[in-house]
């Protein structure tokens, strides 16, 4: 269907564009002192892919019928689902920049009373020119798509990008409040805290990249950031200094109830540590064994999931994971052992080898450049507590066969 979408924006959109814009050959057929140029900011959803709100381009002929969006947050969505989450979780997935009417761009946020603000340019009419011009050649087939990276190239940073292309040196931020003062995992906890688990999820599954400090340029890769910066950017010329915004409007009112309870997640990683203190005072070995077999079956799965994304994928930000550390793929040839009973000396430095490293990371964790989440630090400690355990048991194994 996007397909088809796409094929029928290439017909239309030059012949709307036609109206408001020009080309070498051609002058301009519309007075562009009528056009209204301005940046839409969605507030953030409910569902997965809303968490973080939506900015997009608004062009609007005041006097006309001629009113248009230009969103960089569309994708394509095959009819394949499982290529689809292939090409999705290797971040291969192809965005596109789309042109909607703006009633039915709207029509979503006023169903799911998801405010929506409009911050109307402060444009010449040799800028609105650019811009257009700019939006008409980003809309050819062959420069449309995009590859998303949702800290570096998304709806925000595409639209940022464009005032930078077209102002340059003229161009003065905004500065925001939170420059250099948070880093990208904290400014999206802020978003997530409402839903926990998917801050565990992100938090996993995110390298160390983004615990960075995040700078006043890259803090727009938040709508809401964007917003906000855009309130106090200035342009500054040889002939004038004006602020980039001229007006502001509320094009939906928000009936969200932005209150909501943070329910911390990290007392099951407490339990877990419980557990394993529970199970080593009662020295039940074989009761042990199983739950010590569970715990290191699904680590190493989840270890198997983050070699993915750091090696198989496209991702910038889930490179460099130091949840590696404890989420170790070759805790299953432990399980391995424990099961079949194959203590030896290789087991014995294996066991010496990750338990180390394991304490290590305990040790450090505080000094360490990315951040862990709340939830698994006690889990690193329970596992820290099975490795001594079989270190001690496999160091007993081994002095019994060569007695």
């Amino acid at each position: 269907m996007l397909k088809c979408f796409l094929n029928w924006i290439s017909v239309i959109l030059p012949l709307l564009l036609h109206q408001i814009s020009y080309s070498n050959n051609s002058p301009i057929t519309f007075d562009l002192e009528k056009v209204e140029i301005s940046i839409i900011t969605c507030d953030p959803g409910s569902e997965i892919y809303s968490l973080f709100g939506h900015s997009a381009l608004r062009i609007n002929h005041i006097e006309s019928d001629e009113d248009i969006v230009v969103n960089w947050g569309i994708f394509e969505y095959y009819e394949d689902q499982f290529k689809f989450g292939y090409d999705f979780a290797k971040g291969r997935l192809n965005y596109y920049m789309g042109i909607q009417n703006t009633v039915n761009f709207l029509r979503e946020y006023s169903y799911y009373k998801r405010g929506v603000r409009e911050q109307i340019l402060n444009l010449t009419t040799s800028e609105k020119k650019e811009i257009i011009e700019f939006i008409s050649v980003n809309n050819l087939p062959q420069n449309r798509n995009y590859k998303y990276e949702f800290f570096y190239d998304n709806c925000s940073t595409r639209i940022r990008d464009l005032l930078s292309s077209i102002f340059k040196s003229s161009i003065t931020w905004g500065n925001h409040p939170s420059e250099n003062k948070f880093t990208f995992r904290e400014i999206i906890h802020q978003n997530l805290a409402p839903q926990p688990w998917l801050m565990l999820g992100i938090d996993l599954v995110l390298g160390k990249r983004i615990d960075q400090l995040v700078n006043n340029e890259n803090l727009m890769f938040l709508p809401e950031h964007l917003e906000a910066i855009l309130d106090s950017t200035k342009i500054t010329t040889v002939d004038q200094s004006k602020t980039l915004i001229s007006n502001k409007k509320v094009l939906i009112l928000s009936d969200e109830d932005e209150s909501s309870d943070f329910s911390s997640i990290a007392i099951y990683g407490w339990v877990i540590l419980a557990i394993t203190l529970l199970l080593l005072f009662l020295k039940n070995e074989r009761i042990f064994n199983i739950w010590s077999s569970v715990i290191l079956t699904f680590l190493s799965l989840l270890g198997i999931l983050l070699f993915f994304m750091w090696f198989g994928t496209d991702h910038q930000a889930t490179k460099n994971n130091s949840n590696i550390l404890w989420a170790n793929p070759s805790y299953l040839y432990l399980v391995w052992v424990i099961i079949f009973k194959k203590w030896n000396k290789v087991s014995l430095v294996y066991v010496y080898l990750i338990g180390f490293c394991l304490l290590t990371t305990i040790l450090f964790w505080f000094g360490m450049v990315q951040e862990f989440n709340p939830t698994i630090k006690p889990i690193i400690i329970s596992l820290a507590l099975v490795f001594y355990y079989y270190f001690r048991k496999n160091k007993f194994v081994i002095y019994n066969e060569n007695s």
